[in-house]
């Protein structure tokens, strides 16, 4: 399968807006505002299916365990000799399947907890940064307050 690249890579999307001129406005310095955006929304979308990819690699994980789980089960409850210990070993793997359960759903609430903070991070990041940004673009443009 071929390398998939991004056909506007070598395009820069703000290039356009260099030569156009509105009075008061520092143009270089608002481009590079939203260029700095970009960048952030970008770090933010990779921590995402960074996050995402985590999840469904666990999830994957749970599934197969499962599976795993319910044949060791199955070879159990025929191996059984009589009725009580084939409920014995049904008891056994309810009780086992519901602590497993619980154990994943709270592995995977932290995976999708720490996604949801990694992006958050980023994003958190870039607000701040975009408050002196925004101060710095009033300031080139002598609106500074």
């Amino acid at each position: 399968m071929a390398a998939k690249t991004n056909p506007f890579a070598a395009a820069d999307a703000f290039k356009a807006f260099g030569d156009f001129k509105m009075p008061g406005v520092n143009m270089d310095v608002l481009v590079a505002y939203h260029r700095k955006n970009l960048d952030a929304l970008s770090k933010a979308n990779q921590a995402a299916v960074k996050g995402l990819q985590a999840v469904a690699e666990r999830q994957s994980a749970i599934l197969k365990g499962a599976v795993d789980n319910a044949g060791k089960a199955t070879e159990a409850f025929f191996a059984a000799k009589s009725a009580e210990e084939k409920v014995r070993s049904q008891v056994e793997f309810a009780k086992d399947g519901v602590m497993t359960a619980m154990n994943d759903a709270q592995q995977l609430t932290g995976l999708v907890a720490n996604a949801a903070q990694e992006t958050a991070e980023v994003l958190n990041a870039r607000l701040v940064e975009s408050f002196e940004d925004v101060r710095q673009i009033f300031q080139a443009n002598g609106h500074a307050h």
